[in-house]
């Protein structure tokens, strides 16, 4: 992993892309200490393209935690939040 010191990117910012051209992460140091660390995109072996992730399915998952009604209930989620306000005061 190569190191860049911050002050080093304040004074010149493209030294950065050299760095991340080569493919590797690289650790940004502020008086010798590690304070970030940026990786490159993974590029598609024999494309130009970065990977790109799968689409997250949120109502599967919503289902999967609530469960088969959770989309079949009658009270609104402005109620629901007013029932549980109501619970917390004292």
């Amino acid at each position: 992993m190569k190191t860049l010191a911050i002050e080093d990117i304040y004074t010149d910012p493209h030294k950065l892309d050299s760095y991340l051209e080569s493919g590797e992460p690289v650790e940004i140091s502020r008086g010798g200490r590690t304070v970030a660390e940026l990786a490159p995109r993974k590029l598609l072996v024999g494309t130009g393209e970065t990977l790109k992730r799968s689409p997250t399915d949120f109502r599967a998952r919503f289902l999967k935690m609530w469960g088969p009604d959770a989309f079949r209930s009658r009270i609104s989620v402005a109620e629901d939040f007013k029932e549980i306000r109501r619970e917390r005061a004292l």
